[in-house]
């Protein structure tokens, strides 16, 4: 059960004292110095030593030693070792060095996950001997020569007859001489390859649904604080009446009598849509969902899939000309088990709470362009005790990130639940300030006044306009698509170039134009730049963050959290506010090198930032100057270390 942990103060002291049972280890010692520790855990510091990456980084960093030290001594424990380490502290070296290890005494599987394909081939380019592999959206189809698709829009299932399809057992092509698959061949090669590097998705469906590589003997999981939410993602989908229907036709096409069944369970879909408000998701009650599952048992689903590749192979369905449809087909009806199981586990039993959450939500009236009116979507919520599953369960785990802050939480989300250790740094504090100024007012929908936020983002727009005048450049975090319209239209008044994405721009885009130089500002919510962006060496010395991103009311997540935990709710959404505080600081400071400034403008910030900092970031707190007097320290602190900027 969650612990409450409302009071900051009493968050900071249990965090004193975690970090008083961890290991205090002397930050100036000197490498020949540890070589003699290690003769006490059996020599296995040595061993992992001996695989670090040394011609790439010549000096060890203290955390690295510190690191490689408790996992040498607790490796054996199969407990998971889960290690809070600042940024700039070289993890990707720290399980580099513990998989390679691994492979020099020839244990298989290893894998490195991370969240993202960005950190995919961040981490190659680190280590070019490791191997990647990516999802099938990555890989281009060799089946369809006329068109230029990816293997995740094809049909690959149905699709028997394909020459390019790579055995794997044997790497050989279906047939011979022809192009091998290039998603196939990447597995195969994955497969065969020392240590495997992807993302956590990929390697997500590895285990708990194609089944084809058995649970690494270990496991180094990146960035570790964002895997239950990128498991929620990729186990939550959403059927909706058009896709229904389309599969419905196609089956009716070839005589199946399945179709009938489908035509049953879009009824009752479209009935118990029509029961909530319109345009307003609402979770549906047990009766509602025990219902859609009496309709989806009444289809044959092994018949299904049989009957759909029998007709592909007698020619009665054009691949070519139905490729959209049998794509959709095998991701939908093909998992109608799948749907089956998530409609049960969003039921509590006698045993258990409900793990996932459905909603309903209709259009009174299609919009123009559109074909979904009607949708149902199911959310997988409780992950840990899945991702637990996932974890080598006689062998090792080495999680990592720079934002964990409380290990009950983190593993009440994640379901990794070890040894856990905190790291100080060794970043001059100095070249940090985190700001919540004293005269902003509170922007929670209960207590802001009149004419806000816009007026709060106006004087923001003034400070970057500022800035932008002592070549100062800023990035804004807001939280709703309203606030980041309101702030663009603000800054084209004040005259700030503004960089955003939208119109055709995704965010990844929007962010390298500012990379590259464009632009005075770059805005956007804390969904897109919360994280997973760096603007060190100047890019954005500068941070603002508006308000902390608590869930809406409406939300079917937030009714459904409110139901499963009650008071105990402000925990987790406090957890995870923290968790966004801590990441949308770092986006500036990378290195030891880096210098920036973050102003956290809302009051409710003073709730929990001071609490969330690590020790050695408290110095750099500062809570009773005014907004103005922020911004212009800011110029002072950045005007003064300029010197010190690498750019």
């Amino acid at each position: 059960m969650l612990s409450l942990f409302l009071d900051l103060n009493l968050l900071k002291s249990q965090n004193k004292f975690s970090k008083k049972r961890n290991l205090d280890f002397e930050r100036e010692r000197k490498l020949d110095q540890l070589y003699q520790l290690k003769h006490q855990d059996g020599g296995q510091s040595q061993n992992l030593l001996a695989h670090f990456p040394w011609s790439q980084y010549p000096d060890i960093h203290p955390n690295q030693q510190e690191a490689l030290e408790i996992i040498a001594r607790h490796q054996d424990e199969g407990e998971p070792i889960v290690l809070e380490l600042p940024t700039g502290s070289g993890k990707t070296a720290i399980g580099y060095t513990v998989l390679k290890q691994a492979a020099s005494l020839g244990k298989k599987p290893l894998f490195y996950i991370v969240p993202t394909k960005t950190l995919v081939d961040q981490v190659k380019s680190l280590h070019p001997d490791l191997t990647v592999v990516y999802g099938r959206n990555e890989y281009s189809c060799c089946y369809f020569t006329d068109k230029e698709l990816t293997a995740e829009e094809v049909p690959c299932i149905l699709l028997g007859d394909c020459p390019h399809r790579v055995d794997q057992e044997t790497g050989q092509t279906k047939v011979e001489g022809v192009t091998p698959c290039p998603y196939l061949l990447a597995k195969y090669q994955a497969k065969k390859a020392e240590i495997v590097v992807c993302t956590m998705a990929f390697y997500l469906f590895t285990q708990l649904y194609t089944q084809e590589w058995e649970k690494p003997k270990v496991l180094v999981i990146d960035e570790a604080h964002r895997i239950a939410q990128v498991v929620r993602n990729a186990l939550s989908f959403e059927i909706t009446d058009a896709h229904i229907r389309t599969a419905i036709k196609l089956l009716q096409g070839v005589d199946f009598e399945e179709a009938s069944g489908l035509e049953k369970f879009l009824t009752a879909m479209i009935r118990i849509a029509r029961t909530k408000p319109s345009r307003r998701p609402t979770l549906l009650e047990d009766e509602e969902i025990k219902e859609l599952m009496g309709t989806l048992l009444q289809v044959n689903l092994g018949g299904l899939r049989r009957k759909i590749g029998e007709a592909v192979e007698r020619g009665k369905i054009d691949t070519a000309e139905n490729m959209e449809t049998l794509r959709r087909l095998e991701k939908g009806v093909y998992e109608l088990g799948r749907y089956l199981k998530a409609f049960e586990y969003s039921l509590s039993t006698d045993r258990r709470q409900a793990l996932n959450y459905t909603y309903g939500f209709y259009n009174e009236e299609l919009d123009e362009g559109r074909r979904v009116q009607h949708k149902l979507v199911i959310k997988a919520y409780y992950v840990g005790p899945l991702i637990k599953k996932l974890l080598p369960s006689s062998g090792l785990t080495v999680a990592y990130s720079a934002t964990i802050s409380n290990a009950e939480i983190f593993g009440f989300e994640t379901g990794i639940k070890g040894k856990f250790y905190t790291f100080s740094s060794d970043f001059p504090v100095g070249n940090a300030r985190i700001f919540i100024p004293k005269d902003t007012p509170d922007l929670s929908v209960s207590k802001r006044g009149k004419g806000e936020p816009e007026g709060t983002l106006r004087r923001i727009a003034a400070s970057c306009k500022q800035l932008s005048g002592k070549g100062i450049r800023s990035l804004v975090v807001v939280v709703s698509e309203a606030e980041r319209s309101t702030f663009l239209r603000l800054c084209e008044k004040k005259g700030v170039t503004a960089i955003s994405y939208g119109n055709g721009v995704p965010p990844k885009k929007a962010a390298t134009k500012f990379k590259d130089g464009e632009g005075d500002v770059l805005v956007g919510t804390v969904a897109n730049y919360g994280e997973g962006i760096d603007l060190p060496r100047s890019l954005a010395p500068v941070i603002f963050f508006l308000r902390p991103a608590y869930p809406s009311p409406y939300d079917p997540a937030t009714i459904f959290e409110e139901k499963r935990f009650r008071r105990q709710r402000w925990s987790l959404w406090l957890w995870r506010a923290m968790m966004d505080a801590l990441q949308v600081r770092g986006r500036n400071i990378r290195s030891a090198e880096d210098i920036g400034v973050t102003i956290f403008v809302s009051q409710q910030f003073r709730r929990f930032v001071f609490g969330s900092l690590p020790k050695w970031l408290e110095d750099a707190y500062c809570s009773d100057l005014a907004f103005e007097d922020c911004v212009n320290e800011a110029i002072k602190v950045l005007g003064k270390e300029k010197t010190s900027l690498k750019v």
